[in-house]
């Protein structure tokens, strides 16, 4: 008697165990994988602005242009074929904006960005730019970094203006002995992410000397 019941205590300890295993492995099958994982909006030198992001798993990607909001959708999708992990593309200013969305319909999380700058041709001729290049990338913790350069003699003030909730980056005349700068940003959730580089400018008129800021260009990340 005593060694059937340590037979059936036994028996029902590895089925219980069994019962375990197979759970643990069904969880991490049916749960949802985001399949962008990271991105990077770069502008050079030229002004010429490019998109690099990385894809986790397997995921193929559709682009589409909506020509009434100058939106560049990324359409991401899941896939049982080997895909490339890596993407770059390059990106226009219409008018005086560009916009782009991921759509991922694995997890139905979405991400916008939208940047406020001249085009090509106007940011190579505009002589009050002091910024060189510039580049913002999403980071697997929520966070975002943001990387750019300065030409030399200029100085570079770090302002969050609470008014607006915005990261402002100063750039005036002045002397430095850096010009390559990186801070990590955080993004409150359900907020928009906002960064202005601000160009401060003197004009001189008649009543004497007034600063102009040119907010310009300008990131909106939602």
């Amino acid at each position: 008697m005593k060694n059937f019941n340590l037979f059936a205590l036994s028996a029902l300890f590895s089925l219980l165990l069994s019962s375990c295993s197979t759970n643990e492995t069904l969880v991490p099958e049916n749960q949802s994988l985001d399949l962008l994982k990271t991105y990077t909006i770069n502008r050079d030198v030229n002004g010429a602005y490019s998109l690099d992001y990385s894809l986790n798993g397997n995921a193929e990607i559709e682009n589409v242009i909506d020509t009434n909001t100058n939106t560049n959708n990324i359409y991401l999708y899941l896939t049982h074929n080997e895909s490339s992990k890596n993407m770059t593309q390059g990106l226009t200013i219409n008018g005086a904006q560009l916009k782009v969305g991921f759509v991922d319909t694995n997890s139905d999380i979405s991400h916008n960005i939208t940047i406020k700058d001249d085009n090509i041709s106007l940011a190579k001729s505009n002589t009050n730019s002091r910024l060189s290049d510039y580049s913002i990338t999403s980071n697997l913790d929520g966070t975002y970094t943001l990387d750019f350069s300065v030409n030399k003699k200029v100085r570079v003030d770090f302002v969050f203006n609470e008014e607006i909730e915005t990261y402002e980056i100063h750039l005036e005349e002045g002397k430095t002995s850096d010009l390559n700068f990186s801070r990590v940003l955080e993004k409150e959730e359900e907020k928009a992410l906002r960064i202005d580089f601000v160009n401060q400018v003197e004009n001189t008129h008649a009543r004497g000397e007034a600063i102009s800021l040119i907010r310009k260009p300008r990131a909106i990340i939602l």
